[in-house]
């Protein structure tokens, strides 16, 4: 589910909350009825307007949501033990596990960065300032570590952080064409357990001037945590 470290079912302003993320997962902020959160949230709708007042606040409250709780576990990764290989294969399995147990997650993103496109999010730049900015700063740190050490085979730091970020992304934005091409929806765990594999690869290959080294670490990471659990 979308990320709610922050949010406690007793408490109305994160009840409203994760109901509010599920429905600008659903219909985006445009679209989006207040009313409908709060008859999801089980609160009056004065309510909502007591703790948020607009929907605008309420939709940027829920992209803190989502983004902070994010932010705290990337970074808890990508600061812990091990060498930088190891931590960027734990980001990167991260990073796919939290898109893949979230469709709210990858929708209300989804919707932000399609009004991004066409310049009309008022939210970027407060997004890149606050989770988007700091934490590239710091894959792009860890990379330039794997390369110190030797870890890594030669590599552009920013252009592979993007490439690792935007393999996870890919996939999920493009579930509806893969889903009509196959007839399978990309989210059966089957097909997710298939891609988390296949991910790792792709980021052993990528980073690894020692190839065997870093396959058998990505084996044990699939082993270490083997399960994804998507919401219904």
């Amino acid at each position: 589910m979308a990320s709610t470290s922050h949010i406690r079912l007793d408490d109305p302003r994160s009840t409203l909350l994760q109901a509010a993320i599920a429905e600008f997962a659903e219909r985006g902020e445009a679209g989006a009825r207040t009313d409908a959160i709060a008859r999801a949230a089980g609160v009056n709708k004065a309510l909502l307007h007591y703790y948020f007042g607009t929907k605008q606040a309420l939709y940027a409250a829920a992209l803190d949501t989502i983004l902070a709780g994010l932010k705290e576990h990337y970074l808890g990764i990508l600061a812990g033990s091990g060498s930088a290989g190891n931590r960027m294969l734990r980001y990167v399995r991260a990073n796919f596990d939290r898109m893949a147990s979230s469709r709210d997650y990858a929708r209300v993103l989804g919707h932000e960065m399609m009004r991004a496109r066409t310049g009309e999010s008022p939210s970027l730049p407060r997004m890149v300032q606050a989770y988007f900015g700091p934490l590239h700063a710091v894959v792009c740190t860890t990379l330039e570590e794997g390369l110190r050490t030797g870890e890594f085979q030669p590599l552009e730091a920013a252009q592979t952080a993007l490439s690792l970020t935007g393999a996870n992304v890919f996939y999920f934005i493009s579930a509806p064409v893969f889903a009509e091409m196959t007839g399978r929806d990309p989210r059966e765990p089957e097909l997710l357990a298939q891609r988390r594999a296949a991910i790792l690869d792709h980021a052993v290959s990528l980073l690894f001037a020692d190839r065997e080294a870093g396959r058998t670490l990505a084996r044990t990471l699939l082993n270490e945590s083997p399960g994804i659990h998507p919401e219904p």
